[in-house]
């Protein structure tokens, strides 16, 4: 998947950078404990609770350079979460790189072993007898972003280096690039911008500071950053921070996707970023198809503007109209993609991982829109309850378990705002709401608007109508 015969920067953490030739070396180190140490004779799970630094880089490379599974995970979520997905899929190995881990549970410490590692804390499971995994399955990634959902994409490692080597190509990117990590590695965009770079040579800045952070920003500076990628929320952030002030001339490659970036502020970034000798890439994507299907090439977004992009090198983009698959411009239906980076399928459990590829490199991808005379697509909306807040996917349906015990709850979302209808008008219960939702989901309580309802809409059927809901009436 990666060269590592070269003695040019590969990755810099905290100030140190390290070679793709030493960072062979660190990951074969640790490909040998995995098999020996670690006694993972046979392909076995690895549970990552990642943070942006070098040691979940290392496990990850060395996960699938060993022939495992690896399922990447943010090492913030609530440890119920964690307890519950191990439970769900009880890997042979977890890995957490949150020093401040705790892991508490009567069950938990029954089965798994803690194993004795300066940087990370490592448990191994005690117990085999476990469903085989399928040969072609190297990482998991989850389908929700901070919910504590069971549900995982699957991933090959063809799906990995076909999107890897796609993104390369239509970006760009060469060995003389120089990224900083703006997104997190458990996040299906942040790892697309790790797996393509080091696809190509190039030199990564790792770093896990917010980009509010002066750090982030003399970070940028000080290590001579050439491109910067980000979700629509970076980009609201940024607009504030105001670019023209940061004094980042090193940045020449900007790009976004995670959701939809409004318009106006796509134009205005568009221009701000021409006027500064840099490009500006909007991009669509899934965890899905590994992480992005579609592109509008820098010199053509300004007349592109509202566009997601035409499908990447290697990928085709399709509307499903009465059944039927076409090309022709202008035909609104469901939006479908076909390509090698299309995942094997879902898994819900360990069982599910026996599972080979389900889906042939067909991905019906829930949205709807059209593609123009070009081949470009625009998107017009969505088939099913999933919202994208601040690049996180966040399914809907798990937000209003969540709520339950509060009461009847129905919950509708756009890409920045997740708007919560309850039968009450109690400002203490939505306070409280609020401060569990924003803490259990790690979100800003700002994202989160309630608002009160009598009634909530049903259909005839007695279930919950979220149209007129989702239109902003009751």
């Amino acid at each position: 998947m990666i060269e590592f015969d070269s003695s040019d920067n590969a990755i810099c953490d905290a100030d140190v950078w390290l070679s793709y030739r030493e960072l062979g070396q660190r990951v074969e180190k640790l490909v040998d404990k995995i098999a020996n140490e670690l006694n993972l004779s046979q392909k076995s799970l690895i549970f990552l609770f990642c943070q942006n630094n070098l040691e979940s880089i290392l496990y990850y490379l060395a996960a699938i350079k060993s022939g495992n599974a690896i399922a990447l995970l943010d090492a913030g979520l609530d440890e119920t979460f964690k307890l519950h997905l191990v439970s769900q899929y009880q890997p042979e190995l977890v890995v957490d790189t949150n020093s401040i881990a705790n892991w508490k549970s009567d069950p938990f410490a029954s089965q798994y072993n803690l194993v004795a590692d300066p940087k990370s804390l490592v448990f191994k499971r005690n117990n085999g007898d476990l469903p085989v995994i399928h040969p072609e399955l190297v990482l998991l990634l989850p389908t929700s972003g901070t919910t504590g959902s069971p549900k995982f994409v699957r991933l090959s490692k063809r799906n990995i280096e076909a999107n890897a080597d796609s993104i390369k190509q239509a970006l760009g990117i060469t060995a003389e690039q120089r990224p900083i990590t703006s997104l997190p590695f458990h996040y299906s965009y942040g790892l697309s911008v790790l797996n393509s770079h080091l696809r190509a040579g190039a030199g990564i800045v790792v770093t896990d500071q917010n980009i509010l952070s002066n750090q982030f920003w003399d970070t940028v500076r000080s290590k001579g950053c050439t491109s910067f990628a980000g979700v629509p929320y970076s980009y609201q952030l940024l607009n504030r921070l105001d670019l023209n002030k940061l004094n980042v001339p090193s940045l020449k490659i900007f790009t976004q996707a995670g959701g939809r970036l409004s318009n106006d502020l796509t134009l205005s970034f568009n221009e701000l970023l021409k006027a500064h000798g840099a490009k500006f890439f909007v991009m669509y994507g899934q965890t899905e198809a590994t992480a992005r299907i579609a592109i509008v090439p820098a010199d053509r977004l300004s007349g592109k503007i509202g566009s997601a992009g035409v499908a990447i090198p290697g990928g085709k983009l399709m509307v499903s109209l009465e059944g039927e698959l076409t090309i022709t411009p202008n035909k609104s239906g469901s939006i479908v993609y076909k390509g090698a980076n299309v995942m094997l399928g879902y898994a819900n459990n360990r069982t599910d991982l026996s599972a080979g590829d389900v889906m042939n490199g067909v991905l019906d991808t829930g949205d709807i829109g059209y593609l123009d005379e070009e081949g470009f697509l625009f998107i017009t909306g969505r088939l099913k309850r999933i919202a994208k807040v601040f690049g996180y996917r966040l399914n809907l349906d798990e937000v209003e378990t969540l709520l339950a015990p509060y009461g009847p709850t129905a919950v509708v979302g756009s890409d920045d705002k997740i708007i919560i209808y309850c039968e009450t008008n109690s400002n203490s219960h939505f306070t409280e709401q609020k401060q569990f939702l924003a803490k259990m989901l790690h979100l800003d309580p700002s994202v989160f608007e309630f608002r009160s309802l009598q009634t909530l809409p049903r259909t005839s059927a007695g279930k919950i109508d979220y149209q007129p809901l989702q239109q902003g009436g009751g």
